[in-house]
Parts: structure tokens; C-alpha cells; sequence
């Protein structure tokens, strides 16, 4: 009888455990390049000389494609003109497929092959390589890979990023990039440095910081 007693309450409180856990909000899984459609982001980037300039980036729209996947049109709306790129998320990566500016039709080109932008999510030693074509048909490699974790502070907020250190050789012109990618915002900073000028990229704010 006491056996069948104590039974009988280890098993309501197995169902009591089960029922708080079922009732917990599930964590999604790690997404260094959150994409939806509406979402955006507002860059502000500074040149060495103290040159400022701001944009926005935002997601306009995504199509299924016949591999299951989606392709994000995202638009970049600066002072000058937008910029379309199409990018996909297949399983640990983000590609990028083309890019446009809508608003003279001969700036377009297909990345051949696609490239690959990201691994995602991030780890501490990934590392990845794309040497393809890309506007006008210009020769580009680039080799990235993700150097450690840092705390980085922009007028968005704080974050705990993963830094990623590119390098590009693009018509023969070597080019560094840093980016810091923060886990379900996307990039909070960036810098470029190809040399002769050297820039700043920080997250001003974006639409979806109140949820986070």
C-alpha cells in the first residue's frame, strides 16, 4: 500500500513537471540573419574623415521556392538609389542569389555560383569561401571566417556578437570586412577597409527591438 502510494505521487508529479514545461515559450533556434517579411533595420555608417550617411534595410518580400526554401527580396534604401538582393536560408547557410538597382536596369547581376554569405548560425571557427562573378562580371573571392564572440555596444543597444572577418580581392583590389551579428537581429555593426578609406557601420534601430 505504501509502495502504491508513493508510485501514485511520483507520477503526479511527473504529470505536474510535464504540464509547467509544456507551458514554457519555446526558444527558437539560433538565427544570426532573422528574415521576414516587414521587418527592418536603420544603419548609420561613418568614414574615417567623419563623413555620415544613413539607411535602412528591410525585408520586402519572400517567394517559396521548388527546393522548399524561400527567397527574400531585401531592399537597401539609401540617399542615393535602392538596392534589391534576393537571399535564401537553406539548412546552416545564407546565400546570396542577385542584386539590382530597380532604378537603372543595366546594375544587375546573378552571383555565379550563388554565394554564400553566412553560415548559420555561428560558431567560433567556421569558415567558408566564395570566388565567383558578381556586377559588371567582375572577379571576386572572398574567404571569411568567424574569429570569437564580443560584447558590442551602438546606439541600438548592447549585444553579444559574433565577429566575422572577411577578405576580398574584387577586380584585383583587396578589401577587409568585420562584421558583429547578434543572435535573432541580425548584423549590428561592420567595418570596411580597403585601404584608402575606411568606414563605420552601426545599428541605429529596428522594427522588432521591443519583442527581444
Amino acid at each position: 500500500m505504501i509502495r502504491l502510494r508513493a508510485f501514485a505521487a511520483l507520477f503526479l508529479m511527473s504529470l505536474a513537471l510535464l504540464a509547467v514545461m509544456a507551458q514554457k515559450p519555446q526558444v527558437p533556434p539560433p538565427d544570426y540573419f532573422p528574415l521576414r517579411v516587414g521587418d527592418w533595420w536603420k544603419y548609420r555608417s561613418t568614414t574615417a574623415d567623419g563623413k555620415q550617411s544613413e539607411f535602412t534595410i528591410k525585408v520586402l518580400s519572400d517567394e517559396k521556392q521548388g527546393d522548399g526554401t524561400n527567397l527574400y527580396l531585401v531592399e537597401t534604401l539609401t540617399t542615393f538609389q535602392p538596392i534589391h538582393d534576393w537571399y535564401s536560408k537553406p539548412s546552416g547557410q545564407v546565400l546570396m542569389h542577385r542584386v539590382a538597382y530597380p532604378k537603372n536596369e543595366a546594375l544587375k547581376a546573378d552571383y555565379q555560383p550563388v554565394k554564400q554569405y553566412l553560415k548559420n548560425p555561428l560558431s567560433v571557427g567556421a569558415a567558408w569561401e566564395w570566388k565567383g562573378k558578381g556586377m559588371m562580371g567582375v572577379e571576386i573571392e572572398e574567404s571569411s571566417r568567424v574569429t570569437g564572440t564580443e560584447a558590442v555596444e551602438v546606439p541600438a543597444g548592447k549585444f553579444q556578437a559574433m565577429k566575422v572577418e572577411t577578405k576580398i580581392i574584387q577586380g584585383g583590389t583587396p578589401v577587409t570586412k568585420t562584421y558583429w551579428f547578434a543572435n535573432w537581429v541580425g548584423m549590428v555593426k561592420s567595418m570596411t577597409d580597403t585601404g584608402s578609406v575606411k568606414s563605420t557601420t552601426e545599428l541605429l534601430d529596428y522594427s522588432f527591438k521591443k519583442s527581444r
